[in-house]
């Protein structure tokens, strides 16, 4: 099948089993994080498995209107309406903010059916990301028919598992109302560093403790990482992704494809 995004890719060194779509963050791009050393390391110890990193389409952003220090627009999965990056009920009735979210999904959707389609079953792909990325992540990975439009009666999808490194939970009401059936079942891996300042600690753990009632959350428990349900971890340092947190990352990997 066509693609709407273009993408970079790290190739599997043995027999293609298993593949993971990584969304990257705010103004970066997939062939950045296909060369990551972190990324290119955990790849070289799960050779079974395919990684595509997605570049976001260029959009607008927001909250850079008027800062000349800033491009009006960069690459991104969804619009940045304030800074510091806050959670508002508010934000949940803008037509614009949802619709731009549905867009990315479905351009996700788009690369976890291709895989399908080469034979990669639902179960042994992992949708990801970082920042925005893994917020994205979250929504298309968990979320079901109404994070796709009226049309598309498929109820989200029954992945081997979802990993949101630096994310959080942008639209929390309907996020909530949207979980597909499937949600409950599957693994999450949650990273953050504490001393993140773009998307704060609290604002990804309140993310987190939101979907409480809907799914299982569980705070630095290595022992049950890749069992269904979201396993929060967190690490000593800011934005980018520590050491133990790509050992963890690994682990949880090899865990839900095995």
């Amino acid at each position: 099948m066509s693609l709407p995004l273009t993408s970079a890719t790290i190739t599997p060194k043995a027999k293609h089993t298993a593949t993971v779509i990584f969304a990257h963050g705010l103004g970066d791009s997939g062939l950045e994080f296909s060369n990551n050393q972190e990324m290119r390391t955990i790849a070289s110890k799960l050779p079974h498995i395919k990684w595509v990193f997605p570049n976001a389409p260029e959009r607008s952003i927001t909250a850079w209107k008027g800062d000349t220090r800033r491009r009006s627009s960069t690459r991104g999965w969804l619009d940045v309406l304030c800074e510091p990056l806050t959670y508002s009920s508010e934000h949940d009735d803008i037509q614009e903010y949802d619709e731009g979210i549905m867009q990315s999904v479905k351009h996700l959707d788009a690369f976890i059916q291709s895989e399908i389609d080469s034979g990669i079953s639902e179960g042994r792909i992992v949708l990801g990301g970082f920042g925005q990325g893994g917020a994205i992540s979250l929504i298309a990975g968990l979320g079901g028919s109404q994070w796709r439009g009226a049309s598309d009666t498929k109820d989200g999808w029954k992945l081997g598992g979802i990993i949101s490194l630096g994310g959080w939970l942008p639209m929390r009401d309907k996020y909530k109302k949207r979980l597909s059936m499937h949600a409950s079942m599957i693994p999450v891996f949650w990273g953050h560093g504490v001393q993140n300042e773009s998307v704060t600690w609290d604002l990804s753990w309140e993310s987190a403790e939101f979907i409480r009632d809907r799914l299982e959350v569980r705070y630095g428990q290595y022992t049950k990482m890749g069992e269904p349900g979201v396993s929060f971890m967190s690490y000593g340092v800011a934005q980018w992704m520590a050491e133990s947190e790509m050992e963890d990352l690994r682990l949880f990997l090899k865990k839900v494809l095995p």
